[in-house]
């Protein structure tokens, strides 16, 4: 029996070595929910150098989870620090050496041509599109995730539409590979969590809500491809009594990458002549959540979108989505979600003057229970555990 516990103690751990971004929620939340707990060493090689949120550090520091980030001098951009950083990458690869297995999240130029070559330092590679890389890569990436897809053990897309978008760009011959995994939600968990501590006038209250009005949320980053101040402009459209009912809110915490952008964002809010307020601080899960629970209309107009969180947690919360027709959500349009379509911007503020006046504010929770029951972790386990099986992990 002694024998049998040592033995068991020296089983030494499976090296898991993830190619994407410790900053990123979809890889704290895939870590936290689906590898902890297992018998895996835990590496993240970042491709980004963007600061990561105390709480996710915190995390990977709690459960031993190497996180290894690139050259980072503030203020310096361009092909020197590129290479740099990639440089700083190698070195490092060379000095890990092997790994069970190599998971790519998110298929970039670079972790592509790192994978290339090392090559055979890895047993295992799971590629993983999380939604731009597959539905609009440039045309180097592209050109080299055809390179990598034949090393892979198994391929997983996030959504049905990238399912279908994978098929059309590199045809059939990964079917066998090919998978539709859900990449879970930690905030739609807090959104129950949260409906059922909190009234929604609670949550109103808490997102200094002016009585009375309904409360629109635009987007839900600084990312330009989100095009708020477009949207913004299309509420300034709105008649006086429409805009003396609603209370708009910008997001802009997160993808802060143009301060033009923000700037326009900012000027365009200024001058809608709707009550507004602008959020530019890092908020946790539970902020979050209070912000979709007080939420009555959401937009969601960005110019390509896999299947965000934002966008599933406004819906899992009850929010009305206005969606621009050009974002595919077969998942949504499957549950029959309380979606409001247009086939371009110009058609924002006649839709959103009409959803206002069939919009009662509501005085109690309604959340969405099937976007809940396909993207809570816990829903998601069986999916990622069949993967690891599959793979002998």
């Amino acid at each position: 029996m002694e024998n049998n516990i040592q033995a068991h103690e020296k089983i030494e751990k499976m090296r898991y070595l993830i190619f994407s971004d410790a900053a990123s929620m979809h890889v704290y939340n895939f870590i936290r929910f689906f590898l902890i707990g297992k018998n895996y060493e835990i590496t993240i090689l970042r491709h980004s150098v963007h600061k990561i949120p105390e709480q996710y550090q915190q995390f990977y520091d709690e459960h031993g989870i190497k996180v290894i980030t690139p050259s980072n001098r503030v203020g310096h951009k361009g092909l020197f620090i590129s290479t740099e950083r990639f440089i700083s990458k190698v070195k490092f690869l060379k000095q890990y050496g092997k790994a069970d297995v190599c998971h790519i999240h998110y298929a970039n130029s670079v972790s592509s041509i790192l994978y290339l070559l090392f090559t055979r330092n890895f047993n295992r590679l799971i590629i993983t599109f999380w939604g731009t890389d597959i539905l609009r890569p440039p045309r180097l990436e592209s050109f080299l995730q055809k390179k990598i897809l034949p090393y892979a053990n198994k391929i997983t897309v996030t959504v049905k539409n990238s399912y279908n978008v994978f098929q059309r760009r590199f045809g059939h011959q990964y079917d066998d590979k090919l998978e539709v995994v859900h990449f879970p939600s930690g905030g739609i968990p807090k959104i129950k969590e949260i409906s059922e501590k909190m009234t929604r006038e609670e949550c109103r209250k808490e997102m200094r809500v002016p009585d009375g009005k309904l409360l629109l949320v635009c987007g839900y980053n600084a990312d330009p491809a989100q095009r708020q101040d477009i949207c913004l402009h299309e509420i300034s459209l709105l008649k006086k009594e429409d805009k003396d009912k609603v209370h708009v809110l910008v997001p802009l915490q997160y993808s802060r990458i143009d301060m033009n952008y923000i700037k326009r964002v900012k000027k365009a809010a200024q001058t809608c002549g709707c009550s507004y307020v602008i959020l530019e601080e890092y908020v946790p899960f539970e902020r979050n959540a209070i912000m979709c629970l007080a939420t009555d209309i959401y937009l969601n107009l960005r110019t390509s979108d896999a299947f965000s969180n934002a966008m599933k947690e406004q819906v899992a919360a009850g929010s009305l989505m206005i969606q621009g027709n050009w974002l595919r959500y077969i998942e949504v349009d499957e549950m029959k979600a309380p979606v409001i379509k247009i086939n371009n911007l110009s058609e924002l503020h006649g839709a959103l003057s009409d959803a206002i006046c069939q919009t009662n504010l509501k005085t109690e929770h309604r959340l969405f229970m099937p976007m809940y029951k396909l993207f809570a972790p816990e829903s998601l386990k069986n999916e990622w555990d069949r993967i690891f099986k599959k793979l002998d992990l």
